[in-house]
């Protein structure tokens, strides 16, 4: 538990730390994932952590190279790639395959920097809720 605070409290340090003056304008966004909610069926959604949901709370998006990267905390980076981006005033939308039979798609708000995602496996889906900044 003290090691996903801290993922948390790094993560939003940077996400704070840059204004997001010109966010349509930039190539990369760090970006802090601060609610997970699992759906499945019978029993609906509920709240889980980022460990239960085997996620990393803090990732790089790289619009330019269409590719998401993630660091966990005492492990070794790795990218995904991102199948599809879309950019408008009002959202830059992505989407793309993820490792293990996962799909995932994400919406975030040029002018709030708020993003909102979603995963995809056979068995169930996660909601994710979070910030995101153009890179320092």
């Amino acid at each position: 538990m003290r090691i996903s605070i801290s993922k948390l409290c790094v993560g939003l340090a940077f996400v704070c730390t840059v204004p997001a003056t010109g966010f349509t304008e930039e190539k990369s966004y760090l970006c802090a994932i601060n609610e997970v909610y699992e759906c499945v069926a019978v029993t609906g959604c509920s709240r889980i952590s980022l460990e239960d949901a085997n996620l990393t709370g803090i990732m790089l998006l790289d619009l330019e190279k269409k590719q998401l990267s993630i660091a966990p905390l005492g492990q070794d980076p790795s990218t995904e790639d991102i199948e599809g981006v879309t950019v408008s005033d009002d959202a830059i939308l992505l989407h793309g395959i993820g490792k293990k039979g996962r799909t995932w798609s994400a919406a975030i708000s040029p002018k709030t920097g708020s993003l909102s995602a979603g995963v995809s496996t056979l068995d169930s889906s996660l909601a994710l809720l979070g910030t995101c900044t153009a890179k320092p």
